[in-house]
């Protein structure tokens, strides 16, 4: 078993975490799924949900930025507490009411706790710190395998849930399972940040301010890349399952099985991939993501059937399966681990910032010109990103950032 849990860097920290995520999930694998729809069901236009996912990016982009300071001078562990904290007071707005106002709140907090489709800087960095720099993309991938593989086991269930029992099992479950594994995570995870590597505050407001903005020197193409990807999968697919519903008439049970596809893959794949991307390099991995992203949003563009959506669903789940492992140990054997958690929240707002406008967006394209629309916004996007990362040399000096 100890071999094992060496294979798969499931030690420490990250064995926690293992834990945490398994159990959390079991209630927010079959949310994920059917959150649009119940927001739908509580009276909302399509723009108006676009509003919702709009408030949820903004939150998302200032969460990243705060949490990534903090994370670097506080300490990983109080950062990934009080995020998951947010997590939880998000589930219980829902639970109160589905009015306006609280689906409001329950979008900001979601977003602020940077822990809805976004990597925690907080998280990510002690990751890194626990696994080691030759698993450091096993041990993501891990962490990604059990989440999508839970995921896939419940997002049929919560579909199925969905349609016989209403939406407030889903969201009970939710808030159950995110309580408990934040429970875990004060008693047993361990602090990794150094102390002797928290940075000097004594700078100017001005100063800290930039700091807090600007790209550091050396990997500004590395911010582009994100800052593209933010607006283009944004505009793209942040309402996806909503137009499924709105233009196919999909049904919440198609949309669990849409999932238990997209989530039974990554989940499948992500640890092989995790250990390619150790041995062979990140950049082969960046590409193979560019390459299934693309194949993915043209499967959407040309075919309409239910059953080529859910085939697409592999491809779509083989992008971020081949990306987040490697983009994340990218950065950081680029970035000094004083400086890690800043600069993966700083990367990660800059997604969010650029795709604050996308909901919206997207949702106004979709209404005036249809369903591919938004797609094919995303289809320009992803071939400007594939010429930057083609530009990447692995091992570049000119992308590490300076001490």
């Amino acid at each position: 078993m100890r071999s094992i849990g060496k294979f798969l860097a499931l030690e420490g920290n990250v064995r926690v975490m293992a834990v945490q995520t398994l159990i959390s999930q079991l209630g927010f694998g079959m949310f994920f799924v059917v959150w649009q729809p119940y927001i739908l069901h509580r009276g909302m236009s399509v723009v108006g949900l676009g509003v919702i996912q709009s408030v949820m990016n903004l939150s998302t982009a200032s969460g990243l930025i705060i949490w990534g300071v903090l994370s670097d001078r506080y300490g990983r562990k109080p950062v990934i507490l009080v995020s998951h904290a947010c997590r939880v007071l998000a589930m219980a707005a829902l639970i109160i009411s589905g009015d306006f106002v609280f689906l409001v709140a329950f979008a900001f907090l979601m977003g602020f706790s940077s822990l809805f489709m976004v990597g925690n800087p907080a998280r990510s960095a002690m990751i890194t710190e626990s696994a080691g720099s030759g698993s450091m993309a096993t041990a993501y991938s891990t962490l990604m395998s059990i989440s999508q593989i839970t995921n896939t086991v419940m997002a049929s269930a919560g579909g199925y849930i969905a349609v016989t029992s209403g939406y407030s099992p889903i969201l009970y479950a939710s808030f159950v399972g995110d309580a408990i594994g934040l429970l875990l995570l004060t008693l047993l995870l361990k602090e990794t940040l150094d102390p002797t590597l928290v940075e000097d505050v004594s700078e100017s407001p001005m100063e800290r301010l930039r700091g807090f903005l600007m790209p550091e020197a050396g990997i500004g193409r590395l911010y582009l890349i994100f800052l593209i990807l933010g607006l283009g999968y944004g505009t793209g697919y942040s309402l996806f399952y909503g137009t499924l519903v709105d233009n196919y008439g999909f049904t919440d049970l198609q949309l669990g099985l849409l999932s238990t596809a997209f989530n039974l893959t990554w989940g499948l794949a992500s640890i092989p991939v995790g250990k390619i991307s150790d041995r062979w390099g990140r950049k082969p991995m960046l590409l193979a993501s560019c390459a299934m992203s693309l194949t993915t949003v043209v499967g959407f563009l040309v075919f309409r059937s239910f059953g080529a959506f859910l085939f697409f669903q592999v491809t779509s789940a083989l992008d971020p399966a081949f990306w987040i492992p490697a983009w994340m140990a990218l950065l950081a054997e680029r970035v000094p681990r004083g400086r890690l958690s800043t600069v993966m929240g700083k990367i990660d707002a800059y997604a969010k910032i650029s795709g604050i406008p996308a909901p919206w967006l997207g949702g106004l394209i979709y209404t005036r010109y249809g369903f591919k629309a938004p797609l094919l916004v995303h289809l320009a996007s992803l071939i400007i990103v594939i010429g930057l990362v083609l530009s990447i040399k692995e091992g570049d000096a000119s992308l590490k950032a300076d001490n």
